[in-house]
């Protein structure tokens, strides 16, 4: 290793020289001192790629030059080239769009032809027979890969295919190797590309990749399986090795595929691949590269609480891309492609190959094309083999999908065209396990990471979880209730609403001799709750949740069976009821020494004490978290509950009260009352014992309780009160410069997920006029792309719905909704045992008709025209209710007026407007989407006690003691 070091060295040294010697110090054109200025300002880079990254989206010259300045406008003066500096100055001129706005296109575009090699498939083999002629080859990436339905991926293969058959064409014609690769994105080939439905993927992605194999082969042209973000990574692998293994295919050499060595993984996903490569005999090609997504996939990390998937240093990945460079070289399986713009990498791979005895045309290096100039003389003065990545695109769409790739990996210059530095550090030893794994915990409370799902290990549980649920469905689970005594007991019948035949269990429902015998319990059983600290009770949170997170995939696959929720949803609300039982503990830790607020001689002690008695009703869509963050809420003030769990998710509420007794929860303090609404809950409600009701559900019925509440009942000696989540008709606004890809995705998801039963879910979609159109017929056909199913089945992402009369009411919701405006889409619905209801959008809708008015809680959704950004916060105010909202929108003064003027509770920004995380996202709206402090956030608990405020007065003919210290 000295040798192969001192050697590394030598070349690379000699390398520096040679660029240095060529180098030119002054930039020669324009485009050259903008990119050198980008590279030493890292404000201006950020605020240039951003605004560039609009520019495809903005055909009016008045909003493409509003956005010039508002970008720029935040950087100093002298930052700015003097070009940009003087458009800023005279941007506010009514005259300067129309001169100004096509400078700036022209100006982007030639941007773009400076890193993307050709628009068609004509210029791009134009330019490929240009490099052929200078010895260098090409592998050809088709830009704007993003799909969001089926129609764009089939467009994608397509697109492939045709660029292969004109390749061939040309290759026939000229009668010469060109030796062509192609470069694929296998998410742009399937829309519903996922980590849960990971063996769906891949059966999907082989089918349309296969054609395009076979093509190639045919053709001549060698094929490479990009990588992308860590979430594809293992689709992508093993989507490789089964398509390599296919009879057909088995002994094409031309199949290669990327490794990034800034993924933990690398070592142990290149154990594999070249365990892998010796069982199918027939060499492939590895693209090595460092990786593109470094920022993207460690603050997604670090945001859900995963394992950061990447190393935390530049210096950690450049050992493991030595460390791979190595293993390549050693097998003779393997054509390493050394794609790199790193120095000492180039100098690594041409020590190996000596040290190995590769021969020139056994391995390659590969760059980017635009970015490579410096050093693709340091390869070809060589006569070694040079490969040029060449994206082909249109320019404007295709600048934007550059500048995203650089936005994902701002803080990693090396795939600018920066002259590079001699790095003389490695590392050729894998960190020992356990080593280097970046802990993604804070201090305090953290959120229960969510299943990412793309380990094996994550999916195999969760099917054995199912299966495990699938041998316990059809029993009967009794009322847990001391002294209860069965005559004649009554039942609900819970079935699985993806499957009516199915019974998921049977609950026997509570009468009202049952309700009174709850109430007296529940009185019996405050004395000595309330006695005991916060913090012992916060003690038995913090159980609860330990036993909950044990269980947390079988308490998932029940509401898989009972709610109708898919794998994440259901897996997502058990997490968050995870978070509540924590999260609420430790707020009511805080409250146990109250507040001292003393004097000398005056002490003053502000306290909280326990209501009493309370009522806790819960809807269905959320049958854990929302119930179990309302009752650990009350019971950690001291408060003893009775819940009235959902009619229609009876068996999860009883396995969670199972649960309790199981932890050892003193009995009295929660109990479970399953039974009719209108017999016991109501009797209960109106209970003169009763101090407080929590409730989350439909208007109708929270403001029929705030009614009843309000009226004092003989023996009652309190005010009640209600905290109450009551809905909402909630609107996202798609601004001109809107990203579509995110936007047409956060929609789905929110318009959809789990068939739009949730409060939060959006169900107006106001888009400005410019863009309409276009996110229309994206969002339609993304929608069409959606596969309806039992949501047992991973590959489906809209459930049924709930009940038959929530089907029917929804329906009935249509057909009237037909009369006031247009049924653009309306997908097809499965008329088996089940409640499925494919998604509906409707398009021309009335801003003061039902449909733009009224919840419906269903995957039904209305697209409103805005003219401006003015107007569309108008529409979006203009309902009773003021829950959730989002905007999509890149132009930061909008951004601005949004959070100052969007009327809802939890307003989100260029993301999807569901899914609210416990203290981070704290939920709850106003108006009359409910009242009551916001559930998850650091005021909740106070609704569940009354404050007591002692002041003494400790002054005694002149002597005072010294009063305790304050916060003792």
């Amino acid at each position: 290793m000295r040798e192969l070091e001192e050697r590394i060295q030598t070349i690379g040294h000699q390398m520096w020289a040679e660029m240095q010697s060529r180098s030119d110090t002054h930039p020669r054109g324009w485009i050259d001192r903008l990119l050198a200025q980008l590279l030493a300002d890292d404000q201006f880079r950020l605020q240039g790629l951003r605004f560039v990254d609009t520019v495809p989206v903005l055909t009016d010259d008045a909003q493409l030059v509003n956005h010039f300045r508002e970008y720029f406008s935040v950087l100093e003066g002298s930052r700015l080239p003097p070009l940009l500096a003087w458009g800023i100055r005279r941007s506010t001129s009514p005259a300067l769009p129309t001169m100004l706005a096509p400078v700036i296109r022209t100006a982007v575009r030639r941007v773009a032809q400076r890193f993307i090699a050709a628009e068609d498939a004509d210029g791009i083999l134009g330019c490929v027979a240009k490099l052929h002629g200078r010895g260098i080859r090409a592998s050809l990436d088709m830009l704007g890969e993003a799909t969001v339905s089926e129609a764009e991926a089939l467009g994608y293969q397509q697109a492939y295919l045709d660029l292969i058959a004109r390749a061939s064409e040309v290759s026939k014609a000229s009668d010469r190797d060109t030796d062509l690769n192609l470069s694929i994105k296998v998410s742009s080939l399937y829309s519903q590309i996922s980590a849960v439905d990971s063996e769906g993927s891949i059966i999907q992605l082989a089918e349309r990749l296969k054609p395009i194999c076979h093509a190639a082969m045919t053709a001549g042209l060698t094929l490479t399986l990009d990588m992308e973000q860590y979430d594809y990574k293992a689709i992508i692998l093993q989507l490789f090795k089964r398509l390599a293994m296919e009879e057909s295919l088995r002994q094409w050499k031309g199949m290669g595929i990327a490794i990034q060595a800034y993924l933990r993984d690398a070592d142990s996903d290149l154990d594999e691949l070249l365990a892998w490569v010796e069982l199918r005999g027939t060499p492939i090609m590895v693209r090595l590269v460092r990786g593109a997504y470094w920022d993207m996939e460690t603050v997604v990390a670090r945001q859900q609480g995963w394992p950061v998937p990447v190393w935390p240093t530049k210096g950690e990945t450049d050992a493991c891309y030595e460390r791979s460079l190595v293993r390549l070289f050693e097998s003779p399986l393997i054509r390493p492609a050394v794609a790199t713009h790193n120095l000492r990498s180039i100098a690594c791979a041409i020590s190996l190959a000596e040290k190995t005895g590769r021969g020139r045309d056994e391995y390659e290096f590969q760059m980017l094309h635009g970015m490579s100039g410096a050093l693709e003389p340091l390869i070809t003065d060589r006569e070694l083999t040079l490969r040029l990545y060449l994206p082909i695109g249109e320019l404007l769409q295709g600048i934007a999908y550059l500048v995203r790739r650089l936005l994902e990996n701002s803080s990693d210059q090396s795939i600018l065209p920066l002259m590079p530095k001699l790095d003389i550090t490695r590392i050729l030893q894998p960190p020992q396990t356990g080593d280097a794994e970046e802990s993604t915990t804070l201090k305090g409370f953290t959120n229960q990471p969510l299943h990412r799902f793309t380990q094996f290990s994550e999916r195999e549980d969760f099917v054995s979880a199912l299966e495990a649920v699938e041998s316990e469905l059809g029993k009967t689970y009794p009322l847990m209730l001391a002294g209860h005594i069965a005559l004649e007991e009554h039942v609900i019948d819970s079935t699985n609403p993806a499957d009516t035949t199915q019974l998921v269990g049977r609950v026997v429902s509570a009468g009202a001799d049952d309700a009174e015998m709850a109430i007296r319990q529940a009185q019996s059983a405050c004395s000595d709750w309330r006695a005991r600290c916060f913090s012992e009770r916060a003690d038995y949170l913090d159980r609860i949740a330990g036993a909950l997170a044990g269980q947390r995939d079988r308490f998932a696959a029940w509401e898989v069976k009972e709610a109708g929720k898919g794998w994440t949803e259901a897996d997502a609300d058990v997490a968050e009821a995870i978070d509540f039982l924590h999260y609420y503990a430790e707020r009511a830790r805080a409250l146990d020494r109250g507040q001292n607020s003393s004097l000398p001689g005056e002490e003053n002690w502000l306290t909280y004490q326990p209501m009493g008695v309370g009522v806790v009703l819960p809807p269905w869509n959320f049958p854990l978290a929302i119930p179990v963050g309302m009752l650990s809420a009350a019971i950690a003030c001291g408060n003893c509950v009775i819940l009235k769990p959902a009619s229609q998710t009876p068996v999860v509420a009883w396995h969670f009260c199972r649960l309790l007794q199981q932890i050892g929860l003193p009995e009295g303090v929660v109990t479970c009352l399953p039974g009719s609404g209108a017999e016991i809950g109501e009797a209960l409600v109106r209970d003169p014992r009763t101090h407080f009701v929590a409730f989350t559900g439909s208007r109708e019925v929270g403001l029929h309780l705030h009614h009843l509440m309000s009226q004092s009942i003989e023996g009652q000696r309190h005010i009640k009160r209600l905290i109450a989540e009551m809905g909402g008709k909630n609107a996202i606004i798609i601004d001109a410069d809107a990203d579509l890809d995110d936007a047409v995705t956060g929609v789905i998801d929110s318009a959809f997920g789990y068939q739009g039963q949730k409060c939060s879910a959006c169900s107006r979609v106001i888009c400005l006029d410019s863009i309409h159109d276009r996110f229309v017929y994206r969002l339609t056909e993304a929608t069409r792309s959606l596969s309806v199913g039992d949501p047992a089945e991973p590959r489906n992402r809209v459930g049924p719905m709930i009940s038959a009369e929530a089907k029917q009411r929804i329906q009935q919701r249509i057909e009237e909704a037909r009369i006031t405006a247009h049924p653009h889409y309306i997908g097809a619905s499965k008329s088996n045992h089940a409640h499925y209801l494919a998604p509906v959008i409707f398009t021309d809708v009335e801003e003061e008709s039902p449909l733009a008015q009224e919840e419906i809680f269903g995957p039904v959704l209305a697209v409103m025209r805005a003219t401006d950004f003015e107007d569309a916060l108008r529409i979006a105010n203009s309902t009773a209710y003021a829950l959730t909202g989002g905007v999509y929108s890149r132009l930061p003064s909008h951004l601005v007026q949004a959070k100052r003027e969007f009327a809802v509770g939890n307003l989100y920004i260029n993301r999807k407007i569901t899914r609210a995380m416990v203290h981070r996202q704290p939920f709850g709206g106003f108006k009359l989407s409910g009242m009551g402090f916001k559930a998850g956030g650091p005021d909740y608990l106070l609704q569940f006690l009354q404050a007591r405020n002692v002041t003494e007065n400790t002054l005694r003919r002149g002597f005072a003691p010294a009063n305790p210290a304050i916060g003792d």
